[in-house]
């Protein structure tokens, strides 16, 4: 019975949406996990819980698993078939805590190892990610890759992917999964020449193209007096607000263009009202005839909450108060 078959947990937990592991285990199942008396039946409960859930029965198998809690069989497989049971469900603010329960009171168990296996999954799947090293199609963390150098510059460094993984690492929970469930690749370039036309004189440390973000690790800087170009390289903060800041822009589109939600506009209207003359001549993007506005704001807000600092994300983040607050409760991403 320990070989538990976790097929369609790991298939779902893969690409849950943000912000669903906030609410606490109501009291009623934490007082059910700790019963004690004994029942005649509770194993009959327990193994017609398995057999729904391995029909996928999911809603059937949970009843069955609390039928076997209530009647006193507290052993950690009945409650771990239980939490995958919430989990297929995509009920993960069920599934959590019994997960924790279960790491934390069976400590040296197979139930509690795939438990807390299950935990670093659900609080943080780009670490889960990066230690299983799962194929490069699994999960966002996995789909960053390494763009081969041309015309004999330099292959990318190992400390710019270093880089982009650790600052992915950082992001929190509900933005690396909405990522992840997007499909969002990440290609790093040596440079801008690298990936567009080879006279490109692209600024940027980072594009986003359809769900690629592209970081480049070096500007190409051309030396007029020898008319040829020579690599000046991002620094690791450049990098890294530039990535977030496409970050910021892929969630805008992948979420089905957040800034059109009259919602937003209305939100983005009441905070630019307030701005002060200053502030608005300081981000080039809100002057006429600012097509690009709120896709921008949109961008820089998220860049900000997904751990982006540079003079601009800032300046937006603080200004845009009521912009960034509609997009924390849209997107979950308090959670």
């Amino acid at each position: 019975m320990l070989s538990i078959k976790v097929t369609s947990f790991r298939k779902i937990a893969i690409g849950f949406t943000a912000g669903l592991l906030t609410a606490v285990v109501p009291a009623a199942i934490l007082l059910i996990l700790g019963a004690a008396p004994a029942w005649a039946d509770r194993d009959e409960n327990y193994t017609d819980g398995v057999e729904a859930y391995n029909r996928g029965n999911f809603r059937m198998a949970t009843q069955y698993l609390l039928d076997a809690l209530k009647e006193g069989n507290s052993d950690a497989i009945v409650m771990l078939y239980l939490a995958h049971s919430y989990a297929a469900q995509g009920q993960y603010k069920l599934a959590l805590p019994i997960y924790r329960n279960i790491r934390d009171s069976f400590s040296g168990s197979p139930e509690a190892a795939q438990a807390a296996s299950c935990v670093l999954r659900l609080e943080n799947p780009a670490t889960f990610a990066a230690q299983k090293g799962q194929s490069q199609t699994a999960t966002f963390y996995n789909r960053v890759k390494p763009l081969p150098p041309k015309k004999g510059h330099i292959a990318v460094g190992k400390a710019t992917v270093a880089t982009v993984q650790k600052t992915i690492l950082g992001m929190p929970r509900a933005i690396y999964q909405l990522l992840d469930t997007a499909a969002v690749t990440v290609s790093i370039a040596p440079s801008a020449q690298d990936k567009l036309a080879a006279n490109s004189n692209l600024k940027d440390a980072a594009i986003l193209n359809g769900k690629e973000i592209t970081v480049f690790e070096n500007l190409m800087v051309t030396d007029k007096s020898k008319k040829v170009s020579k690599a000046k390289p991002f620094s690791s903060t450049e990098i890294k607000d530039a990535f977030l800041k496409k970050v910021g822009s892929a969630i805008e589109q992948c979420s089905g263009g957040l800034s059109r939600d009259p919602d937003f506009h209305a939100a983005y209207m009441l905070d630019k009202r307030d701005l002060a003359p200053a502030i608005e001549e300081s981000l080039p993007f809100l002057a006429p005839p600012a097509n690009q506005a709120e896709p921008e704001v949109c961008a820089y807000i998220i860049a900000g909450i997904a751990g982006g600092s540079d003079t601009a994300t800032t300046c937006v983040s603080k200004n845009f108060p009521k912009t960034r607050a509609w997009l924390i409760n849209k997107l979950r991403l308090q959670n």
